[in-house]
């Protein structure tokens, strides 16, 4: 990643005193790469037919059930309620690991071909580097994994099901870019601590994954409390469970630990 970058002139090898110095030349060019990697392409491609095949499993069951001779039928009844079939979707939370995949490369990869140190001697600020990372990644990555998905999935949903409810799209849409957000910035922290791509998926999986299950083992309800839950915590208007301001803090809380804790690393990293 060799793009220019425009920033006012500072003396030589000094540091920023702006904290945020060179963020705004920094997120366009991030956000530029964005726009010209085909990898954009593969994970609307992806996401988006992992969805919808998900979304429309029960109607695909129904039709092969009717219409094929001596399909198998399965134990269970199909359902077919639009809204049931859109959430099936939905938490999948395929998105979220798509983000994590796309986001493990984003700072390791530019160490490892050296640009990143190349970037880090201009006058812009470790953390602006970082930020610009996590901004631009978090945004295009809400778009081409979460809204256009989820888009389409609510309208095939409501073409082989009937109405699903505006209102379901827009708080899944709401919880989608808030566990995206999260998880790149989970992602990119771990990349200011270990140097290795698979180590740092792992943790994004670990993090995402452990505590939900850890959840699900003791005797005390701690899901609230787990900034993961944020998806789940959005669609409780849409299936009528109460909303508390639990979770939404505890994820304001854990996001800004990210940010503070990698904008601090950053500026203590050797490249």
């Amino acid at each position: 990643m060799t793009a220019s970058i425009s920033v006012p002139a500072r003396a030589a090898g000094r540091v920023p005193a702006d904290r945020l110095a060179g963020f705004g030349p920094l997120f366009r060019k991030e956000l530029r790469e964005w726009a010209h990697s085909k990898r954009i392409w593969v994970i609307v491609a992806a996401t988006t037919a992992f969805m919808v095949l998900t979304a429309a499993n029960g109607a695909i069951t129904s039709w092969i059930v009717t219409n094929v001779p001596g399909g198998e039928v399965p134990d269970g009844p199909i359902v077919l309620d639009p809204l049931a079939n859109f959430f099936a979707a939905i938490s999948s939370q395929i998105f979220v690991i798509v983000a994590i995949f796309a986001a493990m490369s984003l700072l390791i990869g530019e160490r490892d071909r050296g640009t990143l140190s190349w970037v880090a001697s201009k006058p812009v600020s470790r953390a602006s580097i970082w930020l610009s990372k996590w901004a631009a990644a978090s945004i295009v990555l809400s778009i081409v994994a979460g809204l256009i998905p989820m888009v389409a999935t609510f309208a095939l949903a409501t073409a082989l099901y009937g109405p699903v409810g505006i209102d379901a799209l827009v708080f899944a849409a709401i919880g989608a870019t808030a566990s995206i957000t999260f998880m790149v910035a989970v992602v990119l922290a771990a990349s200011v601590i270990v140097s290795n791509q698979a180590a740092v998926a792992a943790i994004g999986f670990v993090v995402f994954f452990l505590p939900q299950l850890l959840a699900g083992l003791v005797p005390v309800d701690i899901s609230p409390v787990l900034p993961s839950s944020i998806l789940a915590w959005a669609l409780g208007p849409v299936v009528g469970t109460e909303m508390g301001l639990v979770t939404p803090i505890a994820w304001a809380v854990s996001l800004i630990a990210l940010v503070g804790f990698a904008s601090w690393r950053m500026e203590r990293l050797e490249f």
